[in-house]
């Protein structure tokens, strides 16, 4: 049972992540146009190519959730380490400039889609 539930889990959590990097997130720039420094330097207003963006380090998280789902729950883990780090820390970098209520459903998504591929690896079976 437990195996199950982490499967629906990831499964929508990937599909919530994947929407939500998409959509807007703030003044409606998606996900796939923020630069991937507004990690370490600050949320700028600048744009960047979708290799450029924060889709690289979704993409990964989502890539390691999906092979963890059916290799290893250690990987499946660290997936959603990648996807929740990601977020939490864009979000806090972008509180200095954006008012968390003036973040658009985007950002939110992609944050609730994180914490569920996270909660999946938590839940998964050492041995399915």
């Amino acid at each position: 049972m437990r195996a199950l539930i982490s499967w629906l889990l990831c499964l929508v959590g990937v599909a919530v992540v994947g929407f939500g990097a998409f959509r807007p997130w703030y003044e409606d720039r998606t996900g796939t146009t923020l630069p991937l420094s507004d990690l370490f330097s600050g949320v700028t207003r600048e744009s960047a190519s979708a290799l450029g963006s924060l889709t690289l380090p979704l993409a990964i998280g989502v890539l390691l959730a999906v092979v963890g789902m059916v290799r290893a729950k250690g990987i499946l883990q660290l997936g959603g380490v990648i996807l929740a780090a990601t977020m939490i820390v864009w979000v806090v970098q972008a509180r200095e400039v954006v008012d968390l209520g003036d973040l658009q459903v985007g950002a939110w998504n992609t944050l609730f889609g994180s914490l569920l591929v996270l909660a999946a690896g938590i839940l998964r079976p050492g041995r399915l």
